[in-house]
């Protein structure tokens, strides 16, 4: 059966077989994976339901063929050109999902038993209350049990398919950083800056794209607004691209005239963090030496005090993943991990500067899948 995916069938052989590998661990007979925008089923069967009203679930039992149901009949075409599973099965709407998983867990088992629940993941929780009620009663004499944990860990570590989804995608987000530079002008809105990028994002195959743009004296990240920028103005702005199921992102800094010194130093002091971030980010380190990295750089040339936002997090089929990027943080740093790392700050009266990117860690240290700028243009 043909895969619209660069992931082979394989490879979505072995996901399943590790998926049950950690199912038998937790003694779990079966799997229920529930998804609406988050990637977990598409992680394992290649479909996401890409509507507003659409959701999918999956039931892995512990041996035999999983089942994929989707929400809507319309889509079982789509659904079988990007699954490679064979059994895909259409509800029609939530109740008869859950009316389609009650029959397939009949089908393979004679008598209820454990049932792993994976409702998104540390995240976003996207299984609402209302489904669960509706699954416990509809699966009578099933020990239900929280089970997200499960995918979530299988897919920490991207596989080199995975990587190269994610290094085309970076591709992606620098060449809407790029139209969005060129449409920095006074006098153009912050939507048509916005509007450069999306546009540049889409023409290179972008499925999604997320965008945030803010004057940076006033705020340092927001929505787009319909204000013309002025002369001499410094602006941030971030773009999640995902192209073919994979976002990379990438902050900027945009300036419509000439930098200051001062502004210079802010971005100076950021970019120093973030390669702070990239060569701490080897294996042996920890997620905590990350974020500690960063923030001493940013120390170092006096400017933590004006430190602001997140200093980073994963990447992969869902933006944000894990591990956040903080100092407390215990996760190990291991090859395969993807980590944006993006220190930022922001001085009223002065600007703002968001600085980074998406980085692959190998064995040798994190490789970086863009091309950031040393100093502000």
């Amino acid at each position: 059966m043909p895969v619209a995916t660069a992931i082979s069938p394989q490879e979505y052989a072995a996901r399943l077989s590790a998926v049950r590998h950690a199912m038998d661990g937790h003694e779990m007979d079966a799997l229920l994976v529930y998804a609406w925008k988050r990637g977990q089923v598409r992680y394992l069967t290649g479909y996401h339901p890409n509507y507003v009203a659409n959701v999918a679930m999956t039931i892995v039992p512990a041996t035999g063929d999983p089942v994929l149901v989707i929400r809507f009949p319309f889509d079982l075409e789509r659904a079988r050109r990007e699954s490679c599973w064979d059994d895909i099965r259409a509800g029609g709407d939530l109740a008869g999902m859950i009316g389609e998983c009650q029959n397939v867990l009949r089908e393979k088992f004679p008598q209820p038993g454990r049932l792993g629940v994976v409702t998104g993941d540390s995240v976003v929780d996207e299984l609402p209350h209302s489904v669960f009620e509706m699954l416990t009663h509809a699966l009578p004499g099933w020990e239900l049990v929280g089970a997200s944990a499960i995918v979530e860990d299988c897919r920490r570590h991207k596989s080199p398919a995975e990587v190269k989804l994610l290094s085309d995608s970076a591709q992606v987000t620098d060449a809407a950083l790029a139209a969005a530079r060129e449409a920095a002008w006074p006098g153009n809105t912050e939507y048509d800056v916005i509007a450069a990028a999306e546009a540049a994002a889409r023409a290179a195959g972008a499925e999604t794209i997320l965008s945030v743009i803010a004057p940076a004296a006033w705020e340092l990240i927001g929505p787009p607004e319909m204000r013309r920028l002025e002369a001499d103005e410094m602006l941030v702005v971030e773009f999640a691209v995902q192209l073919n199921g994979y976002f990379s992102q990438a902050p900027g800094v945009l300036h419509t005239g000439t930098p200051t010194a001062e502004q210079r130093a802010m971005y100076s002091a950021a970019y120093a963090g973030y390669l702070a971030g990239l060569k701490a980010a080897r294996p042996g380190s920890t997620v905590g030496d990350v974020a500690r990295a960063e923030l001493a750089a940013l120390e170092e040339a006096g400017w933590l005090e004006w430190h602001a936002y997140d200093l980073g997090h994963g990447d992969g089929l869902d933006h944000p993943e894990l591990p956040a990027i903080t100092p407390s943080s215990t996760v190990p740093v291991e090859p395969g991990m993807v980590l944006c790392i993006h220190p930022g700050l922001r001085k009223p009266g002065v600007g703002g500067v968001f600085v980074g990117g998406t980085a692959v860690v190998e064995m040798t240290g994190a490789v970086p899948l863009h091309e950031v700028p040393s100093e502000l243009r």
